[in-house]
Protein backbone atom coordinates (compact mmCIF):
# COMPACT_ATOMS: atom_id res chain seq x y z
CA UNK A 1 0.00 0.00 0.00
CA UNK A 2 1.17 3.51 -0.70
CA UNK A 3 -0.09 6.68 1.00
CA UNK A 4 -1.22 9.47 -1.35
CA UNK A 5 -2.16 13.02 -0.22
CA UNK A 6 -5.72 13.87 -1.30
CA UNK A 7 -6.01 17.35 0.20
CA UNK A 8 -5.52 20.70 -1.48
CA UNK A 9 -2.70 22.86 -0.18
CA UNK A 10 -3.83 26.51 -0.22
CA UNK A 11 -1.12 29.16 -0.05
CA UNK A 12 -1.61 32.81 0.86
CA UNK A 13 -1.19 33.64 -2.85
CA UNK A 14 -4.08 31.42 -3.95
CA UNK A 15 -7.14 33.42 -5.14
CA UNK A 16 -9.41 31.46 -2.77
CA UNK A 17 -7.26 32.45 0.21
CA UNK A 18 -7.19 36.10 -0.83
CA UNK A 19 -10.99 36.02 -1.26
CA UNK A 20 -11.46 34.45 2.19
CA UNK A 21 -9.18 37.02 3.85
CA UNK A 22 -11.23 39.84 2.31
CA UNK A 23 -14.50 38.62 3.84
CA UNK A 24 -15.97 40.33 6.93
CA UNK A 25 -15.87 36.95 8.72
CA UNK A 26 -12.49 35.87 7.35
CA UNK A 27 -11.91 33.22 10.06
CA UNK A 28 -15.05 31.37 9.04
CA UNK A 29 -14.39 31.90 5.31
CA UNK A 30 -10.84 30.50 5.56
CA UNK A 31 -12.24 27.32 7.11
CA UNK A 32 -14.35 26.75 4.01
CA UNK A 33 -11.61 26.88 1.37
CA UNK A 34 -9.51 23.99 0.18
CA UNK A 35 -10.14 20.52 1.56
CA UNK A 36 -12.39 20.90 4.57
CA UNK A 37 -15.09 19.26 6.63
CA UNK A 38 -18.30 21.20 7.30
CA UNK A 39 -19.49 21.31 10.93
CA UNK A 40 -22.59 23.47 11.29
CA UNK A 41 -24.21 21.79 14.31
CA UNK A 42 -21.62 19.36 15.64
CA UNK A 43 -18.09 18.21 14.90
CA UNK A 44 -16.22 14.90 14.91
CA UNK A 45 -15.28 13.55 18.32
CA UNK A 46 -11.66 12.85 17.30
CA UNK A 47 -9.13 14.76 15.24
CA UNK A 48 -7.89 11.70 13.31
CA UNK A 49 -9.64 8.80 11.60
CA UNK A 50 -8.74 5.80 9.46
CA UNK A 51 -11.64 4.19 7.61
CA UNK A 52 -12.32 1.93 4.65
CA UNK A 53 -13.76 3.54 1.52
CA UNK A 54 -16.47 2.77 -1.00
CA UNK A 55 -16.03 4.71 -4.25
CA UNK A 56 -18.89 5.78 -6.49
CA UNK A 57 -18.00 6.84 -10.03
CA UNK A 58 -19.97 10.04 -10.59
CA UNK A 59 -18.28 11.13 -13.81
CA UNK A 60 -21.52 10.68 -15.76
CA UNK A 61 -24.09 11.39 -13.01
CA UNK A 62 -24.48 11.52 -9.25
CA UNK A 63 -25.81 8.32 -7.65
CA UNK A 64 -29.51 7.67 -7.21
CA UNK A 65 -31.17 6.27 -4.09
CA UNK A 66 -31.31 2.81 -5.68
CA UNK A 67 -27.53 2.71 -6.09
CA UNK A 68 -27.05 2.79 -2.31
CA UNK A 69 -29.61 0.06 -1.54
CA UNK A 70 -27.25 -2.92 -1.30
CA UNK A 71 -24.06 -1.11 -0.28
CA UNK A 72 -22.26 -1.94 2.97
CA UNK A 73 -21.37 1.57 4.12
CA UNK A 74 -21.56 1.35 7.93
CA UNK A 75 -18.65 3.32 9.42
CA UNK A 76 -16.99 3.78 6.03
CA UNK A 77 -16.12 6.76 3.89
CA UNK A 78 -18.21 7.18 0.77
CA UNK A 79 -16.13 8.75 -1.99
CA UNK A 80 -17.86 10.52 -4.87
CA UNK A 81 -15.51 10.81 -7.83
CA UNK A 82 -16.90 13.42 -10.25
CA UNK A 83 -13.63 14.41 -12.00
CA UNK A 84 -14.73 18.07 -11.64
CA UNK A 85 -11.71 19.18 -9.62
CA UNK A 86 -9.33 17.40 -12.00
CA UNK A 87 -10.90 18.79 -15.16
CA UNK A 88 -11.90 22.32 -14.08
CA UNK A 89 -9.34 23.15 -11.40
CA UNK A 90 -10.09 24.22 -7.84
CA UNK A 91 -11.71 27.63 -7.54
CA UNK A 92 -12.48 28.11 -11.23
CA UNK A 93 -15.90 29.32 -12.39
CA UNK A 94 -16.58 25.93 -14.00
CA UNK A 95 -15.66 24.19 -10.74
CA UNK A 96 -18.01 26.41 -8.72
CA UNK A 97 -20.89 25.95 -11.16
CA UNK A 98 -20.57 22.16 -11.52
CA UNK A 99 -23.65 20.33 -10.31
CA UNK A 100 -22.20 17.60 -8.12
CA UNK A 101 -25.32 17.39 -5.98
CA UNK A 102 -27.37 14.53 -4.61
CA UNK A 103 -31.15 14.57 -4.56
CA UNK A 104 -32.87 14.55 -1.18
CA UNK A 105 -34.07 11.00 -1.86
CA UNK A 106 -30.51 9.84 -2.66
CA UNK A 107 -29.11 11.49 0.48
CA UNK A 108 -31.80 9.85 2.63
CA UNK A 109 -30.99 6.44 1.11
CA UNK A 110 -27.27 6.99 1.63
CA UNK A 111 -27.57 8.02 5.28
CA UNK A 112 -29.68 4.95 6.09
CA UNK A 113 -26.52 2.95 5.28
CA UNK A 114 -24.67 4.85 8.13
CA UNK A 115 -21.41 6.01 6.53
CA UNK A 116 -18.97 7.93 8.75
CA UNK A 117 -17.83 10.33 6.03
CA UNK A 118 -18.76 11.52 2.55
CA UNK A 119 -15.87 12.82 0.43
CA UNK A 120 -16.30 14.64 -2.85
CA UNK A 121 -13.97 16.25 -5.39
CA UNK A 122 -16.45 19.11 -5.73
CA UNK A 123 -18.02 21.97 -3.78
CA UNK A 124 -20.44 19.76 -1.87
CA UNK A 125 -23.30 17.31 -2.07
CA UNK A 126 -26.10 19.90 -1.90
CA UNK A 127 -26.72 22.89 -4.16
CA UNK A 128 -25.06 26.14 -3.05
CA UNK A 129 -26.74 28.09 -0.25
CA UNK A 130 -29.57 26.75 1.89
CA UNK A 131 -29.62 23.23 0.46
CA UNK A 132 -25.86 22.85 0.90
CA UNK A 133 -26.06 23.63 4.62
CA UNK A 134 -29.27 21.63 5.11
CA UNK A 135 -27.69 18.53 3.57
CA UNK A 136 -24.54 18.94 5.68
CA UNK A 137 -26.63 19.35 8.85
CA UNK A 138 -28.69 16.27 7.97
CA UNK A 139 -25.45 14.29 7.64
CA UNK A 140 -24.18 15.64 10.98
CA UNK A 141 -27.37 14.47 12.73
CA UNK A 142 -26.47 10.98 11.50
CA UNK A 143 -22.83 11.28 12.72
CA UNK A 144 -21.61 11.57 9.14
CA UNK A 145 -19.42 14.43 7.95
CA UNK A 146 -18.95 15.82 4.45
CA UNK A 147 -15.42 16.57 3.24
CA UNK A 148 -15.29 18.81 0.17
CA UNK A 149 -12.62 19.61 -2.41
CA UNK A 150 -10.77 16.29 -2.24
CA UNK A 151 -8.06 15.63 -4.85
CA UNK A 152 -9.05 12.54 -6.78
CA UNK A 153 -8.04 11.03 -10.09
CA UNK A 154 -9.16 7.96 -12.00
CA UNK A 155 -5.93 6.17 -11.11
CA UNK A 156 -6.34 6.93 -7.40
CA UNK A 157 -9.99 5.91 -7.11
CA UNK A 158 -9.32 2.60 -8.85
CA UNK A 159 -6.83 1.60 -6.16
CA UNK A 160 -8.18 3.51 -3.11
CA UNK A 161 -8.85 1.19 -0.15
CA UNK A 162 -8.72 3.30 3.02
CA UNK A 163 -8.36 6.94 3.97
CA UNK A 164 -6.71 8.77 6.83
CA UNK A 165 -8.25 12.04 7.90
CA UNK A 166 -6.75 14.71 10.18
CA UNK A 167 -9.23 17.45 11.17
CA UNK A 168 -8.30 20.84 12.64
CA UNK A 169 -10.76 20.84 15.53
CA UNK A 170 -9.08 23.90 17.07
CA UNK A 171 -10.54 26.20 14.41
CA UNK A 172 -13.62 28.21 15.41
CA UNK A 173 -14.88 28.13 11.81
CA UNK A 174 -17.82 25.97 10.74
CA UNK A 175 -15.44 24.69 8.07
CA UNK A 176 -12.65 22.60 9.58
CA UNK A 177 -9.56 22.37 7.39
CA UNK A 178 -8.47 18.80 7.03
CA UNK A 179 -5.81 16.69 5.50
CA UNK A 180 -6.76 13.47 3.78
CA UNK A 181 -4.48 10.67 2.64
CA UNK A 182 -5.52 7.69 0.58
CA UNK A 183 -4.12 4.22 1.10
CA UNK A 184 -3.86 2.85 -2.41
CA UNK A 185 -2.74 -0.50 -3.70
CA UNK A 186 0.60 -0.18 -5.44
CA UNK A 187 0.87 -0.87 -9.15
Amino acid sequence: MKLVPLHIEITEEHPAYRWAKSQSDSVNAIGHIGTHLDCYTTEPTKDTYEVDVVVFDCTKAMPTAAQFAESDLIGKAVVFYTCVLNSAGYGSDVYGKSETFLTQKALDALLIRKPAFILIDGCGIGNHGEEHQRFDKQCERQNCFVIENVLLSEEIVKSLRRIRIAVDLESSSTGKCCQVWGECTSK
